[in-house]
Formats: structure tokens, C-alpha cells, sequence
């Protein structure tokens, strides 16, 4: 996956720090936009445990899920990032993101460049 400057740019300008912030009382729960876009997305992708376990991360995936090069470092990020403080997805939660990346990268626009 090919990552430029103008994304990750693009992904300060909408709010990314590229670090873990503070919780907020709306992290707690799933938003209601979260729940449309979860009840959008196809049966075999659609995270079930995702939304429970981690409510804000259910949150930000909604709203990031049209803005590509975004939701790419974001789940790259999520997965990846060599922070020390992080302790990794169960295997079933892992295995959800997989499957909604997966279903991302099969269904996006092909680049005309």
C-alpha cells in the first residue's frame, strides 16, 4: 500500500494526531452513524464484536470508511503501530478488521493515474 504526503495531510486536516488521545464520554458508546454504517455493510464483513468491545474504534472506522488514504493509515495504524503501550486485538476482533480491509481494498475505485 503506497502512502503519500498529501494523505496523510489530508488525514491531519480531518483530526488524526497519530497518537492515542484522551477517552471521551462518546467513546463509550457506538454513535448512531456508526450503526447505520455497521447495518450498511454486507453479512461475512459486518464486525459484531468490533462495535462491543471497542466503541470507538467502531466510531471512527464510520466515519472515515469514504476517505481511502485515510482509512488506510488508520487500520494500518490500528494494527501496526509499534507503540508500546499497545497490547494487540483478540484474534476475533483482528479477524473482523481483516475482513472489512479486505472488503475495502476488492471495492474501491480503481485509480486512473
Amino acid at each position: 500500500m503506497q502512502v503519500n504526503v498529501q494523505s496523510i495531510h489530508q488525514a491531519e486536516a480531518v483530526g488524526y494526531t497519530w497518537r492515542r488521545r484522551f477517552a471521551r464520554h462518546a467513546d463509550e458508546q457506538v454513535a448512531s452513524h456508526a450503526w447505520t454504517w455497521l447495518n450498511a455493510l454486507p453479512k461475512g464483513m459486518r464486525p459484531i464484536h468490533l462495535p462491543a468491545d471497542f466503541p470507538r474504534i467502531a466510531n471512527d472506522l464510520s466515519r472515515l470508511w469514504s476517505q481511502m488514504a485515510t482509512l488506510d493509515l488508520y487500520l494500518r495504524d490500528k494494527e501496526f503501530n509499534p507503540r508500546e503501550d499497545r497490547k494487540g486485538f483478540a484474534p476475533f476482533i483482528s479477524k473482523e478488521l481483516l475482513a472489512m480491509y479486505v472488503h475495502l481494498l476488492r471495492n474501491r475505485p480503481c485509480s486512473q493515474t
